[in-house]
């Protein structure tokens, strides 16, 4: 086996020195992998070797491929080789993959450095970064803080979790006055010395148990955003979620909490159904009621953007502006439909319980509701009284139909569907004016879709079909 170059040799290359003969293995292909590897070969100048390894099925992406190889990038496609591992000196993960895979394991056990996309990009940025995570509302916060910032006049580049990786916004990040970043759990999980200067953490609830040992792991996972802030950075918190107060305590960072449920002095609250922000000193209202985002998960969206956003000096006018012209992504409680009198909204998006819980609370009643997909490992049980409360009907399609049904069937009327078709379909029969169709599935889409989004569209697509067109 080869000799590994020092350690001291790799930090030299981490800090944009260059090193002769360091061995760089990126982990996972798509966006991120590509993107870091191409990082990679531009920061070697041609003194590194680098290769990419997936062990998943890359067609259709040939040409991302062959550009790699023209930078130098050795591939390695459709497995992972014990030994490229083993020889090493650096290897850097892609969110999608888990650490704990055999050949990350065991080059970990062997000595060499293993970091993520994520960590790697911190060491370069050069702009101040804003992240924010939560089990949901990461995407929509992230984008609206983005666009609180340049419509009051700061320069900010957005990417992470949410379009570009972090590795594609070095050079951006020169002339940038902030980075804002969407941060995942996965991504967290291989950091050293990422320090954000204000994190944002949204909301903590069971979700990739599927990944994770246990639900504290997960828990732990997201708590890594703070883990290297001092006093002179900020964490903007939920002051609603039991499992983030809990844990705010022990933070390093200057605390900032936001709450629909009670008046926090220096932070962000509802009050009299406005938003007031206290977070950048002077007072600030913004009423909800004027925004395209509904629904009681985007006032805690917009609650802690506008936290965030404050810390930084935006505040006032331009920050309503800007929240005034966002619109919402697609899938994420999306009004979509009326017909018939009845409104339906996609929710795709909602892929844990969590998020669907915040979804039925968005509405008093009168909902049908889609639930189902791939299971994740929690339980189904923290929906029972909103489902109780606000459910008319529960219709319930793909794997977890049938745990879905074990845990909530009897509280409302069920039915169980072979698809998003029969579902749509049985949901004709049943539905009065007055009524609001819901997809919110509470699960992950492997089972039938690609992802969220082509279930998002399906269901959108059905859902035309049989009672008429888009308004």
């Amino acid at each position: 086996m080869r000799t590994m170059i020092s350690g001291r040799d790799v930090d030299l290359f981490l800090s944009g020195a260059e090193v002769q003969s360091i061995n760089l293995l990126v982990v996972g292909g798509g966006i991120t992998g590509f993107g870091t590897a191409r990082f990679l070969a531009d920061l070697s100048r041609g003194k590194a070797h680098i290769t990419l390894t997936d062990a998943g099925d890359l067609s259709g992406k040939e040409e991302e491929l062959r550009g790699l190889e023209e930078l130098g990038v050795s591939l390695e496609l459709g497995g992972h080789r014990e030994k490229t591992f083993l020889e090493s000196d650096l290897i850097i993960v892609s969110p999608g993959v888990p650490l704990y895979i055999d050949e990350i394991a065991g080059a970990k056990e062997s000595g060499v450095r293993v970091m993520g996309e994520l960590e790697l990009a911190f060491r370069f940025i050069e702009a101040p970064i804003l992240a924010v995570t939560g089990t949901n509302g990461k995407t929509t916060t992230t984008a609206l803080l983005g666009d609180i910032l340049i419509n009051s006049g700061i320069k900010a580049i957005v990417g992470g979790n949410i379009g570009d990786p972090l590795v594609n916004l070095v050079e951006g990040s020169k002339e940038a006055d902030y980075v804002v970043a969407e941060v995942s759990s996965f991504q967290l999980e291989a950091i050293e010395t990422f320090r954000p200067r204000m994190g944002a953490l949204l909301n903590i609830s069971p979700d990739h148990l599927d990944r994770y040992p246990g639900y504290e792991e997960y828990i732990e996972a997201k708590m890594d955003l703070f883990k290297n802030q001092s006093d002179t950075d900020y964490a903007l918190l939920n002051g609603d979620d039991p499992i983030v107060t809990a844990r705010a305590e022990g933070l390093k960072a200057r605390k900032i909490f936001f709450s629909r449920e009670k008046e926090i002095p220096g932070g962000v609250y509802l009050k009299g159904g406005k938003i007031v922000c206290e977070a950048g000193g002077k007072p600030y209202t913004y009423d909800p009621a004027k925004y395209f985002l509904t629904g009681v998960h985007n006032i805690e969206n917009i609650m802690a953007a506008v936290g965030s956003a404050a810390v930084v000096g935006a505040v006032g006018e331009r920050v309503n502006e800007a929240i005034a012209d966002f619109r919402p992504a697609p899938h994420r409680l999306e009004r979509f439909l009326t017909s018939r009198g009845v409104t339906f909204y996609d929710d795709s998006k909602a892929t844990n319980v969590g998020a669907a819980l915040k979804s039925i609370e968005s509405f008093t009643g009168g909902i049908h509701l889609i639930m189902g997909g791939v299971d994740k490992g929690g339980s189904y049980a923290p929906l029972a009284s909103a489902v109780g409360e606000r459910v008319k009907a529960l219709y319930l399609i793909g794997e977890a139909r049938g745990k879905i049904e074990g845990e909530l069937g009897g509280l409302v009327t069920t039915v169980v569907a072979d698809g998003m078709e029969e579902a749509v379909s049985l949901i004709g029969e049943r539905v009065k004016p007055g009524d609001v169709v819901l997809l919110a599935p509470g699960c992950s889409s492997f089972d039938m879709y690609d992802n969220y989004k082509q279930r998002g569209e399906d269901f959108k697509r059905i859902v035309k079909k049989h009672f008429g067109e888009e308004v």
